[in-house]
Order: structure tokens, then sequence, then C-alpha cells
């Protein structure tokens, strides 16, 4: 098991029951950590925690030598049956990934696990041919490009308006991401078929120069995003109640879907794991 230091986080431990302690809390206060170090928040770590101890129950009063793979699949599968919903199954399936590169030093391998259906409430998505529609409707180019952009390269909103013609590398399909206080800098990818529509874009820019800039040649606002991508949404045959942030969560969800490595995607997103 790996041990990490720092001294700038929380010692708080997380243990099976409020009383005594817990075979689990090593494994846990490392992965606590790890979530501390990549920025999570606070909220999103104790659902992290609060699953992971949901688990442990199940295999109580079996301790860490009995996580395996086939524990994980069976502790999945009980919840479906239970019906969990598909948010909660999907958070499961999260910290559970934490888990076994703990414990067992590989992903899960959720091949056959059928996901729950997605219940009305929850967040709506986009097929990748819906994005592709949105974007299509913006009545400007350089609009469109950049909602293309978002959804193929799962940019927030704040990061394609920051965008600049230096962050982009044609040729390999690549684009990096400033960080800032809270998260860290990235290189994503793009579709390459937006490669001749960003390369008309980038024209006699200079490297400094934002990708996508205002009318009076500044960086764009994201209120200016959202009142673009609304007016597009309105035109397309989409009718879903979804956000700029959706193509980002869409690409995600697509990401997912083929079966890429769940913290890959994380720090594709921007979301680190040690």
């Amino acid at each position: 098991m790996n041990t990490l230091v720092a001294p700038s986080v929380s010692t708080r431990t997380y243990t099976l029951k409020k009383i005594g302690p817990s075979p689990f809390d090593d494994v846990f206060n490392v992965i606590k950590l790890q979530l501390e170090l990549c920025h999570y928040q606070p909220q999103t770590i104790r659902a992290y925690m609060g699953r992971l101890c949901s688990f442990t129950r199940f295999i109580h009063p079996q301790g860490p030598e009995a996580v395996s793979a086939e524990s994980i699949f069976a502790y999945l599968q009980e919840l479906v049956e239970r019906g969990a919903s598909r948010s909660t199954v999907d958070q499961t399936v999260t910290a559970l990934d934490f888990l076994a590169r703990e414990l067992l030093e590989e992903p899960l391998d959720l091949n056959g696990f059928k996901r729950p259906p997605k219940k009305r409430g929850e967040p709506e998505l986009l097929t990748e041919q819906e994005a592709h529609e949105i974007a299509m409707s913006a009545e400007n180019p350089k609009h469109r490009l950049m909602l293309e952009l978002m959804y193929s390269a799962g940019l927030r909103v704040s990061e394609v308006v920051d965008v600049r013609v230096a962050h982009i590398n044609l040729e390999k399909g690549l684009l990096y991401v400033p960080g800032n206080k809270i998260i860290k800098g990235r290189t994503t990818t793009f579709d390459l078929d937006l490669k001749n529509a960003l390369s008309r874009q980038i024209g006699k820019k200079t490297g400094h120069d934002f990708l996508f800039p205002s009318e009076k040649g500044g960086q764009l606002t994201t209120r200016s995003v959202a009142k673009f991508f609304k007016a597009a949404l309105h035109v397309s045959d989409v009718a879903k109640p979804v956000t700029p942030h959706t193509l980002r969560q869409s690409f995600a969800a697509s990401l997912l879907q083929k079966g890429e490595d769940p913290v890959f995607i994380q720090q594709t997103l921007g979301r680190c794991t040690l």
C-alpha cells in the first residue's frame, strides 16, 4: 500500500462504525488524501467515503483481504437489484475504482455490468448527434465552433472563452487548458474534424491572442456563451432542458460508455487522481 504524507490536509479518519477502529482505516485515509490533493470538494469526498463504508458493510465481517473484482461486482449488482438510482450507482463505481486501484493495484473491470437507466429528474445528457445539432443551429460560425470544441474536448464554459492560439496544436489535435489556484492545467484532445475550422479561426492571430475574442477583441464572457447556446438550442430540434455545461457532462458520459478508464476521464476533464 502506498503511503502518502501531506501535513497540510485533514487527518480525519473514516471507520466502518462510529466506535472502534476498522481494518479499512488506513486505506480509507489514503483514498481521502488522494481526493483532497486532487481538489475534490468536501461534499464529494464525504459522498465517496460514504459509498466505500456501505461496501465494507456489505462484506463485513471480512476486511480488506475480501476486496476483489468479484465482491465489488456483487455489491454493485445488489445496488441495482435494490433499485438504487443511476447517479448513486455511478458515484459508487467511481469510489470503488479508487479502492480497487489502492488494494488490487488495477482499475475496475465492469465488463458485463449493466447500470440502471436514468430516472426522471436526473441530469439530461446529449448524444453526439444532438450536441452537433445544437452547435450547427448557432447562427455565428465562431459560436458553432466553440460549441463543437466544448463537446469534443470536454471544456468548461470558463475554459473555452480562455483558449488562446498558443494553446492549440492543430497537427496533433491537442489543446492545453491552463490551470488556476484550484484546478491543475491539463492537455486534452479535440476532434480532428475541427482542424480546418480552427485553422480559419486562428487566421492571422498571434499566440497570445484569444482564439474566440469578443467583438472588441477582448475575452468573451461566460454569459455570452450561455446566451448563444440557449438561442441555438431553441432553434434546434433537441427538446431537452440542457445548458452549455451539459456538453462537458455528455462528453464524459460518452467516454464512459466507450469503456474508457474512469481515471483517464477524470484527468481529461481536469480532475486528477494519484
